[in-house]
């Protein structure tokens, strides 16, 4: 999803610390007891229109773009329960909503969608508000799924599922032809290469940057860490009250210091994310790659002001060997909350909304929402599929790839906190030229001070 970095940085303050502790004195979802009442939601007060009224309703808070027309399928698909759509809120507002129901121990819908990387801050410590789907059987259709995105959904663990994936972010690189054609230069394959071809762009006269390193990226800049092999986080659902945190190692300082001497040479800019200023220069010609999300390809379909005559294409990330991991930026799944109102019906209708092919082709066709179903990111007709702003460039056989090989990623139950502190860290050493061993060893200080705080054990 692309609000992701935009969501994590805006979680309200308040807000996260309702979730956030390891010792905490909330619900444990382990021991209360489940919701059996399929006539708790009669009255709720849809968004969409129910196609059964006198079926069982199940309410979903959900921002996916086309949400209803997915509701719409799944409701003309099903007569025993119905979908009952009843809040839109996107990513921080949502979270927000949820935290505030979590306090009042009352107001949250059955199933909330929620960002992989916000899932751990509702199930850390004894304080899980998120049901395990183990218990409801969502074993059965793991195989349907990427394993990097279903080892999401385990927070880390291998005990408990708290949640069905439905989409992710690979991360590859998309590219100007045009320009690299104009300069003769060619496309960079790895690191060393992309930092040669941006300053032979700029010797032979092209006025942008090669490339964007936004200290505001949040998740994104975690992705490059895990390529050159930096797991800083580590946080296991088998072991809620630890966490591991290592924002200051070896290969951390590695990717940092090559970005901040790129930055040096002028050849990368360190502009900030989800900016009119960033919007524009995507398109305009300002940078001759963007290394991003999957989600990037609907992003810049719909943006406005796309320089005349360019020629868009993707290729693979650059990377540092020829074994680098597949990365992942953002991602979501639908979970069921500890209110649910029939936590046995809400844990089916988690299972079944994107679980056909019709749904998944609307999800992809109509959300722009990239798979972790394995039927559909192993289809022909999408694998061959040419998307018209590259130049019906078959874009699925370089991405789908790296969805299928991403292994998953750990997040910290205060990742909002991490995320904040990596953007001034970040800003401090691209804009301002600081020591990158001395702010990324603040960093990891500021981190494990504040997790002690939380309650957790730092390893």
């Amino acid at each position: 999803m692309r609000s992701i970095n935009k969501a994590l940085g805006l979680v309200l303050a308040g807000a996260m610390a309702l979730s956030v502790g390891a010792c905490g004195s909330g619900s444990d979802s382990g021991s209360k007891a489940a919701g059996s009442d399929a006539h708790a939601n009669d009255s709720a007060k849809c968004i969409n229109k129910v196609k059964n009224p006198k079926a069982e309703k199940v309410t979903l808070w959900s921002w996916y773009p086309q949400v209803e027309k997915l509701i719409d399928h799944f409701n003309e698909t099903h007569n025993d329960v119905q979908v009952c759509w009843t809040s839109s809120d996107q990513s921080a507002k949502a979270y927000s909503r949820f935290s505030t129901a979590i306090k009042a121990k009352s107001g949250a819908a059955d199933i909330v969608q929620l960002e992989y990387a916000m899932m751990p801050q509702y199930a850390s410590g004894v304080e899980k508000h998120l049901v395990d789907l183990n218990k409801y059987g969502v074993g059965k259709i793991k195989n349907n799924y990427t394993p990097g995105a279903w080892k999401d959904v385990q927070l880390g663990g291998n005990k408990s599922v708290y949640g069905v994936p439905v989409d992710i972010g690979p991360v590859v690189m998309y590219y100007r032809k045009d320009i690299f054609d104009k300069y003769g230069v060619k496309i960079p394959t790895t690191w060393d290469e992309y930092e040669k071809a941006g300053l032979e762009l700029k010797a032979k006269g092209y006025q942008g940057h090669i490339g964007n390193w936004q200290p505001n990226g949040t998740l994104f800049n975690y992705a490059y860490y895990d390529q050159a092999g930096g797991k800083v986080f580590k946080y296991s659902a088998n072991d809620p009250e630890k966490v591991g945190i290592d924002v200051n190692s070896a290969s951390v300082k590695k990717v940092v210091t090559f970005w901040q001497k790129m930055a040096k040479e002028g050849i990368v800019a360190t502009d900030d994310t989800d900016t009119a200023a960033w919007n524009k220069k995507n398109v305009d010609g300002s940078y001759a790659t963007i290394i991003h999300a999957s989600w990037m390809v609907g992003y810049l379909n719909g943006l406005s002001g796309v320089q005349d005559g360019s020629i868009w294409q993707v290729a693979k990330a650059p990377g540092w060997t020829a074994n680098d991991p597949a990365i992942n930026c953002g991602g979501s799944a639908l979970t069921v909350t500890d209110q649910a109102k029939d936590t046995k019906q809400a844990a089916k209708v988690a299972m079944e909304f994107f679980g056909d092919d019709q749904a998944q082709d609307i999800a992809v066709n109509d959300s722009g929402l990239y798979p972790t179903w394995q039927k559909k990111l192993q289809s022909q007709a999408f694998l061959n599929r040419g998307e018209k702003f590259f130049n019906n460039q078959q874009i699925n056989k370089i991405i789908a790839p790296v969805a299928q090989n991403y292994k998953g990623y750990q997040f910290l139950p205060f990742q909002t906190y991490a995320n904040d502190e990596q953007t001034k860290t970040l800003a401090s050493i691209l804009r301002d030229g600081a020591n990158v061993s001395t702010k990324l060893d603040a960093w990891e200080k500021t981190l494990s001070t504040y997790a002690k705080q939380q309650g957790f054990t730092v390893e």
